[in-house]
């Protein structure tokens, strides 16, 4: 049987607490006990909480998966932290073309804690990574139970056990007898493992916002933006000469929307304007995953028109 590849890369899984029961990474990686198989081949990459990581750890991780689907596995699971773990997933997803799964999984609960939940999810995932009906599925988070398209997968709980959603995201499930899948993901064709260029910014949108954040990340040399709107993608009227300016110093726009779901649509004025000016929509993306979509498309020296292309065309598929 072909070999599993496990990857280890931090996380509340991998956590330990401090002398004030503050939970920190810790260097040892994921302890396993004696629940892995004798086939699992096991990499250290990262060893610290996932809201510290970087690009360049990230890339370890997506380099990791090309070398293991490279020599033909069965599958790869990445024990990581929930704070990124979704952002991590889709940027392997943007990476990853082949039909080999690649499962992402973790702990909401430290292994020192009442309810260590890492142990299960492991479990689940590995059990996932050798299932014949994962072949082709491309990136997943298991988590709690479900197993949910890196695409769509949120998290939407900082604390419960179930942390990861929404509903329309879900692939499937696992538990200790099967895996019993109820949905197949829409892949699209790989992007080039580039190094994602990090000068890409959010500026999420609230009542009366103005548009000096705009303006401060041209003036702090930003290659990219997406803004955060309301409902169908919709922006005060009185921004649209702000991302004028931004387009005109060279900044690659995009547009989603807070809503979790219904993605953008350019309805109303603002919208409509903005689907003029040439911003990218989001389509059913959130705003952090629109980000790493430029940031890949921007990444390897691209200029803006040529990763405004790559977008577009990721987008579109």
């Amino acid at each position: 049987m072909p070999s599993i590849v496990l990857i280890d890369a931090g996380g509340t899984i991998a956590s330990k607490p401090d002398e004030q029961g503050v939970l920190v990474g810790h260097a040892g990686g994921v302890d396993v006990g004696t629940m892995l198989p004798t086939d699992v081949i096991r990499h250290h990459i990262y060893a610290g909480l996932s809201e510290d990581m970087r690009f360049a750890d990230a890339m370890r991780i997506v380099k990791a998966i090309s070398q293991a689907a490279a020599s033909q596995v069965a599958g790869v699971v990445i024990t990581h932290g929930t704070d990124t773990m979704e952002d991590v997933a889709f940027l392997a997803d943007l990476y990853h073309g082949g039909d080999m799964p690649v499962l992402f999984t973790g702990a909401q609960r430290a292994p020192a804690l009442p309810g260590y939940d890492g142990a299960a999810n492991l479990r689940d995932a590995l059990t996932v990574a050798r299932d014949a009906g994962a072949h082709g599925a491309g990136v997943a988070i298991v988590f709690a139970g479900r197993i949910l398209a890196a695409r769509a997968a949120t998290k939407q709980d900082s604390s419960a056990p179930d942390a990861f959603g929404p509903d329309s995201a879900v692939l499937g499930r696992v538990d200790e007898r099967a895996v019993r899948w109820s949905a197949r993901p829409l892949r699209r064709t790989a992007l080039a493992a580039v190094m994602p260029e990090p000068a890409v910014h959010i500026v999420s949108l609230g009542l009366e916002s103005g548009p000096e954040f705009i303006d401060a990340l041209v003036r702090c040399g930003a290659r990219g933006l997406v803004l955060e709107g309301f409902g169908r993608g919709n922006i005060p009227m009185r921004l649209i000469s702000a991302v004028e300016r931004a387009q005109t110093a060279g900044l690659l726009i995009g547009l989603a929307t807070h809503c979790p779901l219904g993605g953008v649509a350019p309805t109303y004025e603002s919208g409509a304007r903005l689907a003029d000016l040439g911003v990218i929509g989001a389509e059913d993306l959130n705003a952090r995953k629109l980000r790493l979509l430029l940031a890949a498309a921007l990444g390897g020296g691209s200029d803006t028109d040529q990763a405004a292309q790559v977008a577009r065309s990721w987008l579109a598929r």
